[in-house]
């Protein structure tokens, strides 16, 4: 039975391989290997802490909330400004008069419902937001337990 070439290929390169001196590896390749697992454990940039990011992402999102920020308050200043406020409803008065409206409607319902039902309402809405708050953190929780585990 005649050896295949590829079965001749291989024991003479094994042969050859084993001829060779063993090859040290580097002496920096330790402290690297450490470095990338610590890098891998710390997770990404952008989980970590806000001062923990690039510098260039850092300023970029500084800058965009600089400009979020201003756009905010110059909104709010047009807003506020009386001609801007006449010239979204009208007129002042009107505008007035729909608030006092809408508080008219708020105080006559508040009348006619009586307060066992306004108190169990507010101890429901109270009892939610706590769900919610709860809920939020069980599902925070699992998250990072299982991206801890991973």
């Amino acid at each position: 039975m005649h050896p295949e070439p590829e079965d001749k290929l291989a024991a003479a390169l094994h042969h050859e391989l084993r001829q060779l001196p063993p090859h040290r590896a580097p002496t920096d390749l330790l402290p690297r290997v450490l470095a990338a697992i610590a890098v891998a454990e710390r997770g990404a940039w952008w989980e970590r802490s806000w001062f923990e990011w690039p510098r260039a992402i850092r300023q970029l999102a500084g800058a965009a909330t600089g400009v979020m920020v201003a756009t905010l308050a110059g909104v709010g200043l047009v807003l506020l400004n009386l001609d801007s406020l006449v010239g979204f409803a009208g007129s002042a008065s009107q505008a007035l008069g729909v608030f006092g409206a809408l508080g008219n409607s708020l105080s006559l319902l508040g009348r006619a419902v009586p307060t066992t039902a306004l108190i169990a309402v507010g101890a429901l809405l109270v009892a939610s937001y706590l769900c919610a708050i709860a809920l939020g953190t069980v599902f925070v929780r699992c998250t990072l337990q299982r991206h801890q585990t991973l």
